[in-house]
């Protein structure tokens, strides 16, 4: 064959090779969202052919608490061209790297997410939970927002929340078991926050359609009841939420607090020792009966904690000095009130 034959058939040959590579075919591995362990570790596999089978590589491998594999398999997903469950891939790849603590690549894939479908409403629930607990509130009732707001265009319901709804706009909004619940409660307590009771509430009952028993619901909204005075309904909603957590600190926290604003000291006696010894639990009703200016009930009960653990508790002596001193500085008033 002569020279010149044996080149061309050799480009011809390139060629060929060159346009049956797969228009699909991903692009070589970007790391600006991997964070695990060097890449060169994991077992020289054949590469995906498709973004489905890398997603369903990347789901294998967290099945099996694999989160560095994972990671790379679900980034490879995201360098096929025409993807189309990028934005699903970016979510859950942030909820990785939250997991891990790292939030900042955690937030970064989420915006990714974000540019691929502005309305993923986990990503943007997700987005406003994560900013609320940074204390970014505004940051984070706008991702509250748009995350219900997407869900009504998924239901093909034409209502929308923003910051002036009411009551009855909150009730008109729709939903199912996929709605945003977290949303709902994350705005919830932002209105609880401001004192805006009647709307924080309608906002936990709608939380409650979608899940039912869901406790952060249930004893967001017994707090909610709480703070605007209404003890019996406070009550009824945090022992339900303690029917789905008997030991959640917190909710027995709030149940004794409920008893206490209803005069029942002793009732919160009994919740307290639930989860504390008698000198902590007996500090602890006299602490919150001064919070709830009534130093003077206050008093017996930080001497009994000082009397049961004289030696160790501090604290109960310093709440009783508290303690007399302000029923000290009230009985001048007292005394004023009652010659006029």
């Amino acid at each position: 064959m002569r020279k010149h034959e044996y080149v061309t058939l050799l480009l011809i040959a390139m060629l060929t090779a060159c346009a049956s590579e797969p228009e699909n075919q991903a692009k070589s591995f970007d790391s600006e969202l991997y964070d695990g362990r060097p890449v060169e570790t994991f077992n020289a596999d054949a590469a995906p052919l498709t973004e489905v089978e890398a997603i369903k590589r990347g789901d294998y491998a967290l099945r099996q608490n694999n989160s560095d594999l994972a990671l790379y398999e679900y980034i490879r997903s995201l360098e096929f061209p025409n993807s189309k469950y990028s934005d699903k891939t970016l979510y859950t790849i942030g909820r990785i790297h939250q997991s891990r603590g790292n939030f900042q690549l955690a937030e970064r894939a989420y915006l990714l997410a974000l540019e691929n479908n502005p309305d993923n409403v986990k990503v943007l629930e997700q987005l406003g939970s994560n900013y609320s607990k940074q204390r970014k509130v505004d940051e984070g009732r706008s991702y509250f927002l748009r995350a219900i707001n997407a869900d009504q265009v998924r239901l093909s319901s034409r209502k929308s929340l923003n910051d002036d709804s009411s009551v009855t706009d909150i009730d008109a909004l729709s939903s199912d078991n996929s709605s945003p619940a977290l949303a709902y409660i994350g705005l919830g307590v932002l209105d609880d926050v401001k004192a805006q009771h009647d709307t924080a509430q309608a906002l936990y009952a709608q939380a409650l359609k979608i899940d039912p028993k869901s406790f952060k619901a249930l004893m967001n909204m017994g707090y909610s009841y709480y703070m605007s005075g209404n003890y019996g309904d406070a009550s009824r909603f945090t022992l339900a939420a303690l029917e789905q957590d008997p030991n959640n600190d917190k909710a027995l926290n709030n149940l004794a607090l409920i008893h206490l604003a209803k005069g029942e000291a002793q009732r919160a006696l009994n919740v307290f020792m639930r989860r504390m010894d008698p000198p902590e639990a007996l500090n602890n009703v006299g602490y919150f009966l001064m919070l709830q200016g009534k130093p003077e009930e206050a008093i017996p009960y930080l001497q009994q904690a000082i009397d049961k653990k004289p030696s160790y508790y501090k604290l109960a002596n310093e709440n009783l000095e508290r303690a007399l001193a302000e029923v000290r500085a009230k009985a001048p008033l007292d005394q004023e009130t009652s010659s006029q």
